[in-house]
């Protein structure tokens, strides 16, 4: 009678052992997975050339790298991408280079930072309006035409490439020009496939990276 009231009670034991190891290994497992998931999400913000900005949340648990950003406007054969960090404009990260300090569109966003960037003054709309003289450096773009914003940008210890992509339209109205999204969340671009030819589109400087689209 002892001897199976000891082996039913060591049944418990081990039944109750293994349970709060599956309990474990599932938190563990979703926390690894929360921490490897790539959140960035892309909004705007403004009315006007002067106050029109593109606004970036890192909503991830650990810092984001922007590398890359691209206006393109347009699809198919007559796409045109544009790199923001070859046009006119207010930069958006500031760091220190051989004593003196540089701004460029490339940095790190903290998770739960927002950085925003000026873009009105980058479309030839807003140029024009100001009488300032239209050249190769702005982006050519007509009210109500589909702006699709596209972030390049590396996340956690992986030095792979990852892309986010929203889509908006270039509006005019009487608060002045903005640009308006047409869908409600941003894009992630992250699997396998997606970063090789998203890296390899990259390193070529080649245009046809499907998430230009």
């Amino acid at each position: 009678m002892a001897n199976d009231s000891y082996h039913l009670i060591m049944s418990f034991y081990e039944v109750g052992v293994f349970l709060v190891w599956l309990a474990f290994a599932s938190l563990f497992y979703f926390k690894f997975k929360k921490q490897l998931k790539p959140r960035l999400i892309i909004h705007s913000e403004g009315y006007g050339c002067a106050s029109m900005k593109l606004a970036f949340s890192n909503m991830a648990d650990e810092p984001v790298y922007i590398r890359n950003i691209f206006i393109v406007i347009g699809q198919d054969d007559d796409k045109k991408v544009y790199n923001i960090d070859d046009l006119h404009g207010d930069s958006l990260f500031k760091k220190e280079t051989s004593g003196e300090d540089k701004w460029e569109y490339q940095g790190t966003v903290t998770n739960g930072q927002c950085v925003k960037v000026q873009v009105g003054n980058l479309f030839d709309k807003c140029r024009l309006h100001e009488n300032e003289e239209s050249n190769s450096d702005v982006i050519s773009v007509d009210f109500k035409e589909v702006v699709n914003v596209f972030v390049v940008f590396v996340y956690g210890a992986d030095d792979a490439l990852l892309g986010a992509s929203r889509h908006f339209t270039f509006n005019k109205s009487n608060a002045g020009v903005a640009l308006t999204a047409l869908n409600w969340d941003t894009t992630i671009w992250s699997t396998r496939h997606e970063r090789k030819k998203l890296m390899q589109a990259i390193k070529q400087e080649r245009h046809d990276y499907s998430g230009f689209k």
